[in-house]
């Protein structure tokens, strides 16, 4: 496997990493500890969104409050949390290597605290479960914008493909958790009913470990691989919480200011690309309450199999659109800043057939439904990754000093946040229209 074979041989025949398979980009070292990174990112977000089942059914027994409140309250208090943890963040410009351990550690706290609550659930009130579960989730998504804000300034610096193996590792997570959760619904199926509560308990604790088991594969391979190296190179050998210094031609030592970005300077040269950000989430947030509501018609399968199934379907669709934002059609400038802009716009058009399918689905019972809605979520997915990634792709592009790119890092993270919060609060309209 090599480790970023051209940039230590820039005169070798092998061609710029860019122009590579996405197979034999995962070859690439630094590459793969990139996609590795991203799959922390989005992997503990993924593993309770796709758990949401779980948590309604099994903790919070369908037909209570906390059970009909807690899609939006998980989302809402995840997005709200990291929306304002990341305008905290880039608004400090520095430590991006430290963040994106310590981000992982607290991910691995968080999901071995939220297994004990698994494991107590019974012994405790619903709306004592509830609080905890929703503070572990406001934890999560901090320790989540954390490590997201230092990763992403690192792959501004190595440069736009980087940031592609980050998109696509969060696609991968986005696959993983919800395939996971799939089989573990069909285990559970065939036995009486202690039996498959008890192998449903045991899936969903293998669930939440396996979570705290990829930060910690993420944290090795971040030590492993040093990528944040190329931070230092920048401005020579420095540690990221000490003073910074600049060795002159004289050999003596002297301080080198590192170059604060004013936001305004930022919004000037990515105002499409995060606007495109923003819109994105923001319009694809309506998935979850589609995902968790409609239920299969003709197909033979149970709610509890059949919303795992479309989760599963729907990250399939995302992991594809980040993997083709790679095409030379899309990197290429003709395909400018704000025709992304106005593609992420254009998404809006999927809501209204949402609507139509929910209401024909407490009407109609048809297997063309079944297979239209399956069809309509998965391309829903593919524009929301291919979107997304496109967007982040061109952020380096667009800027010239490395400060910049490393602050791009966190601007573009809050508007990550940002639409994700919008989106999360326009679900409650979305939730109240469709009576569920």
């Amino acid at each position: 496997m090599s480790s970023n074979t051209n940039e230590l041989h820039p005169d070798s025949d092998e061609p710029p990493l860019y122009d590579q398979s996405i197979y034999l980009k995962l070859q690439d070292l630094t590459y793969l500890t990139f996609v590795f990174i991203g799959i922390g990112l989005l992997w503990p977000w993924n593993c309770i969104l796709s758990a949401s089942q779980y948590f309604k059914h099994d903790i919070f027994q369908d037909t209570t409050i906390w059970s009909k409140i807690f899609t939006s309250s998980m989302m809402t208090t995840s997005t709200l949390s990291s929306m304002i943890f990341n305008i905290w963040l880039s608004r400090r410009q520095h430590s991006y290597s430290q963040r994106v351990i310590r981000g992982l550690i607290w991910e691995i706290i968080v999901f071995i605290l939220l297994t004990f609550i698994s494991l107590g659930h019974h012994w405790t009130p619903l709306w004592f479960n509830f609080v905890n579960v929703m503070i572990l989730v406001l934890l999560s998504s901090v320790a989540t914008a954390m490590t997201q804000n230092g990763i992403m300034a690192i792959a501004n610096v190595h440069g736009g493909e980087y940031s592609q193996a980050v998109m696509v590792g969060q696609a991968i997570a986005g696959v993983l958790p919800s395939v996971v959760l799939l089989l573990v619904s069909f285990l559970s199926t065939g036995n009486d009913d202690a039996d498959a509560s008890s192998s449903n308990n045991g899936g969903i604790l293998f669930y939440f470990l396996t979570t705290a088991l990829v930060s910690a594969i993420c944290i090795i391979l971040y030590r492993i691989t040093k990528v944040d190296s190329k931070l230092k190179e920048n401005i020579g050998s420095y540690s990221e919480e000490e003073p910074l210094q600049r060795v002159g031609e004289d050999d003596t030592a002297t301080p080198f200011k590192k170059e604060n970005v004013p936001f305004e300077a930022l919004f000037t040269k990515l105002r499409y690309l995060v606007l495109s950000i923003f819109t994105t989430f923001m319009v694809t947030l309506v998935f979850p309450v589609f995902a968790s509501t409609i239920t299969a018609t003709k197909i033979p399968m149970k709610d509890s199999q059949y919303i795992p199934l479309i989760f599963t379907v729907w990250n399939l669709g995302d992991l594809y659109g980040r993997v083709i934002a790679d095409w030379p059609i899309f990197r290429n400038p003709n395909f400018t800043a704000f025709k992304v802009f106005i593609y992420a716009i254009l998404r809006i058009i999927f809501v209204p057939f949402f609507f139509i399918i929910e209401h024909k689905n407490n009407t109609t019972h048809s297997i063309m439904l079944d297979v239209c809605y399956i069809l309509l979520q998965f391309f829903f997915g593919v524009t929301n990754g291919h979107a997304i990634s496109v967007s982040f792709m061109k952020v380096p592009d667009q800027l010239v000093s490395d400060d910049e790119k490393e602050a791009a890092g966190g601007f573009t993270n809050i508007f990550v946040s940002t639409g994700l919060a919008v989106g999360s609060v326009l679900s409650y309209l979305v939730v109240l229209f469709t009576g569920h």
